[in-house]
């Protein structure tokens, strides 16, 4: 078995979200004091200088970032896991709601130990805007799981289809999901753009892993049944 249509955006999404963690981490090492870094410069510019307990723009902007955010918080993608899982176990077979399934607790699993390998605290230089489960930062979590459960469910409905417009609307439209989630971490204040950019690599790497071990076990058992 293949790759699912247009799995090379993965591929093409690692190298550009790398890239990018990689030069925020150059600009953080050469900051004399880690209050004035890039991780922290975004954070504050993200407030209103004379109330740090509200984000820049209108009131409508930051009640739209706690929206997105809620999109990757664990209610939303509990449900969203239980949900495509009962329809892929109806619709696309037994293998994929394994897949599906052990793709999206293994991405849980694989984030929560890197929290606890590099236990980074949040940021503390601005009050949050939203509710936090712990004190751990890096990666987000929200931004990791995102990319892993919206991105994999596109990814194998993609595969249901042959119009070509419907295929780039099901892998568009989950990454677009998990970009606002991370945009919307470090609006609230709860996360620094390295965590979200951390976390948004954990998941795609994952992610390709995942369809890369789903389709040599499909190849090893094609090779059997012939």
């Amino acid at each position: 078995m293949q790759y699912p249509p247009h799995f090379i955006i993965v591929r093409i999404a690692v190298l550009v979200v790398g890239l990018a963690w990689g030069v925020f981490e150059l600009a953080d090492g050469l900051a004399e004091h880690a209050e004035t870094d890039l991780d922290h410069r975004i954070v504050l510019s993200l407030r209103q200088p004379e109330n740090l307990q509200r984000m820049i723009g209108p009131a409508a902007f930051e009640e739209s970032m706690r929206d997105f955010t809620a999109l990757g918080g664990y209610a939303v993608l509990i449900t969203t896991v239980v949900g495509f899982s009962v329809f892929a176990w109806a619709e696309l077979g037994a293998h994929a709601f394994r897949f599906f399934a052990l793709s999206s607790i293994g991405g849980f699993f694989a984030g929560m130990l890197m929290k606890q390998l590099v236990r980074r605290d949040r940021p503390s230089m601005v009050p949050h805007l939203s509710h936090v489960s712990g004190h751990t930062s890096f990666p987000s979590s929200h931004a990791l799981m995102s990319v892993v459960v919206y991105v994999t469910a596109g990814f194998l409905l993609a595969e249901l289809t042959q119009n070509r417009r419907l295929r780039h609307l099901l892998v568009g439209l989950p990454f677009l999901l998990a970009l606002l989630v991370g945009i919307s971490r470090v609006c609230m204040g709860v996360h620094y753009p390295t965590d979200v950019l951390a976390g948004w690599t954990g998941g795609l790497v994952w992610t390709w892993c995942a369809f890369a071990i789903r389709g040599r076990l499909s190849r090893q058992k094609n090779v059997v049944a012939e």
